[in-house]
C-alpha cells in the first residue's frame, strides 16, 4: 500500500510546485534592469563607427568625434576652416586677367584708355603671421595704348603695342570671416616687345604715317593694389590696380616733337580670375 502512496504524492508535488518554478524563470527572463544598465552604459563608452570606423574601438575619441561633428558643421565655420587652410599652406595657381589703361604724366593730354590681357602663374607663400601671405607672380602681358587729339591743320592718332614679362610681388592679407583678401605690393615688367604708329591726318589731304618713332623703355617699376574674393577654396577672382613710377617712353630714342619732354607713367587697372591647385 505504502508503495503506491509514495508515487502518487511525489506526483502532486510535482503538478503543483512545477508552475511556480516556471514562473519565477520567466520574470528572470523578462527582467531586463541589467541588460539595460549594461547597454546604457555601453552605448555611453563605445563608438558605433559610423562615421570614422578606424576609431571604433576608441571610447574617447568617438565622444570628442561626435561633439566636433555637431559643433562645426555649419557653413560659416566650413569656410573659416578652408580659409585658414588656404592661408596656411604653400599654393601654386594660374592666373588670368583683362582691364583697361591710360597714361599720367607730363605731357599725355589725348591719352585715352587702351586695353590689355595678362595670364601667368601665381604662388602664395605663408610669411609666419596669421593669414599673412605673400603671393609672387609670373605674368605674360599684352599692352595697347591709344592717342587721339585734333591740331590747327587736322587731326593726329597714335597707338603703342608692347609685349612684356610681369612680375607683381604682392604682401596679401586675408579676412577669414568674408573670404576677401588686400594685398600691396611692386609690379615690375620687363618688356620683350614694343611697337608704335604715329599718324598725322591733315585737312589738305597730306597724311603722314610714322612707325616705331615712339621708343619705350625695357622695364619699369611700380605700386600694385590687389582687392579680392574667394569665391571657393579653388577659386578666386581680383581686382588689381597699378601705377607705374618709371617713364615708359625712351626719350633717348623719341623721334616724336610732340613728346620730347612728356613722362608717361602707365596706369592701369584689372579683373582677374585664379585657379589654384
Amino acid at each position: 500500500m505504502k508503495s503506491r502512496i509514495a508515487p502518487f504524492l511525489a506526483a502532486t508535488f510535482l503538478a503543483v510546485f512545477t508552475p511556480s518554478f516556471a514562473d519565477e524563470f520567466d520574470d528572470f527572463d523578462n527582467d531586463n534592469t541589467a541588460v539595460s544598465a549594461g547597454s546604457d552604459a555601453s552605448s555611453s563608452d563605445t563608438y558605433d563607427g559610423s562615421q570614422a570606423s578606424e576609431f571604433a574601438d576608441d571610447a574617447e575619441y568617438a565622444a570628442e568625434y561626435a561633439q566636433y561633428r555637431k559643433e562645426k558643421t555649419s557653413k560659416a565655420e566650413i569656410n573659416r576652416q578652408r580659409t585658414e587652410g588656404f592661408a596656411r599652406t604653400i599654393i601654386l595657381g594660374v592666373h588670368a586677367s583683362a582691364g583697361v589703361n591710360t597714361f599720367i604724366g607730363q605731357d599725355t593730354d589725348g591719352w585715352g584708355l587702351g586695353f590689355q590681357g595678362a595670364a601667368g602663374l601665381s604662388v602664395q607663400l605663408p610669411l609666419g603671421v596669421k593669414n599673412l601671405n605673400m603671393v609672387p607672380e609670373l605674368v605674360f602681358s599684352y599692352r595697347h595704348y591709344s592717342y587721339a587729339t585734333d591740331t590747327e591743320f587736322g587731326d593726329d592718332d597714335a597707338s603703342i603695342d608692347i609685349m612684356l614679362f610681369e612680375i607683381p610681388l604682392i604682401v596679401r592679407y586675408t579676412f577669414v570671416d568674408l573670404n576677401m583678401f588686400v594685398g600691396l605690393g611692386v609690379n615690375l615688367g620687363l618688356k620683350l616687345t614694343g611697337s608704335s604708329e604715329f599718324n598725322q591726318n591733315m585737312d589738305m589731304g597730306d597724311n603722314s604715317t610714322r612707325t616705331n618713332t615712339l621708343a619705350t623703355t625695357g622695364f619699369e617699376v611700380g605700386v600694385a593694389l590687389d582687392l579680392g574674393y574667394m569665391v571657393t577654396r579653388w577659386v578666386q577672382v581680383n581686382l588689381r590696380c597699378v601705377q607705374g613710377f618709371t617713364n615708359l617712353l625712351n626719350q633717348t630714342l623719341n623721334a616724336e616733337v610732340a613728346f620730347k619732354d612728356a613722362s608717361f607713367l602707365t596706369s592701369y587697372a584689372m579683373v582677374g580670375v585664379s585657379f589654384l591647385f
